[in-house]
């Protein structure tokens, strides 16, 4: 009889924690990052916190409707470290996503007309961008801080993930700051931008940015690279090719 009720007991905890669609982590690839063309929420929540306690029915609730056309997956903020990597400061936090990009976010606690509006706004929504940057990728960089005021480590460290913000950071480094310290900073930006997922426009900026420090064989290097990206993917690569002319020119 106690080895029947301790197996009806699991069972009944894992039909719970099905329900309930907790992810961690090691499980985000094959549920919230899942390329199937449906909305989902991933809700950043914690036993302690009082307002998640107001959102636990009205989510339950949209979770368990079928008329919405969503999957809403929970995470703790105790037990995961996507939170911070995400630059999650506060919760209830909700990330809405499709084919594992984040179409917009929003916090605080709300009715649930107001969440399912929400849901079916961005369920609306043109899905582009950068993959969500979840994973802790290690790198074999190191933060370099730039003469900037703003180019300080801390905030360097809220872009290390994500492969669009550093590029778009550098590129600004490059075209508005000549201090040296600020330059070698955006080199290693751009470094870490392409070791977490290469592509044409961080490519790009990495040879504007050695052509600016004057290592012109790296640039070319680098800019011929692009440019055989661009044209495998069928992207445009006139800016690298404008580029590659004037070092070859010079």
């Amino acid at each position: 009889m106690r080895i029947l009720f301790i197996i009806t007991f699991s069972l009944l905890l894992s039909n719970l924690s099905i329900a309930q669609q907790y992810v961690t982590d090691e499980g985000m690839e094959e549920t919230v990052m899942a390329n199937d063309d449906q909305i989902k929420v991933l809700y950043f929540t914690a036993p302690w916190c009082g307002p998640c306690q107001y959102m636990k029915p009205v989510i339950k609730s949209i979770a368990d409707d079928e008329s919405v056309n969503v999957t809403i997956y929970k995470m703790n903020t105790d037990d995961n470290i996507a939170d911070d990597i995400l630059g999650v400061h506060s919760i209830p936090t909700y990330f809405f996503i499709k084919n594992g990009r984040k179409l917009g976010q929003s916090g605080s606690i709300m009715r649930r007309d107001e969440m399912v509006k929400m849901i079916e706004r961005h369920d609306r929504m043109t899905v582009k961008g950068d993959l969500l940057p979840y994973k802790g990728k290690p790198s074999k960089y190191d933060i370099v801080e730039g003469a900037h005021e703003k180019l300080t480590k801390k905030n360097l460290e809220q872009l290390w993930y994500s492969t669009h913000q550093l590029n778009e950071l550098s590129w600004k480094i490059y075209q508005n700051l000549t201090d040296q310290q600020d330059l070698n900073c955006a080199i290693v930006l751009i470094n870490r931008s392409i070791e977490l997922e290469e592509n044409v426009s961080n490519l790009e900026t990495k040879a504007h940015l050695l052509h600016k420090i004057g290592d012109d064989k790296k640039a070319l290097k680098t800019a011929k690279r692009a440019k055989k990206l661009a044209n495998r993917n069928n992207e445009s690569a006139a800016i690298v090719e404008q580029l590659i002319e004037k070092i070859e020119a010079e």
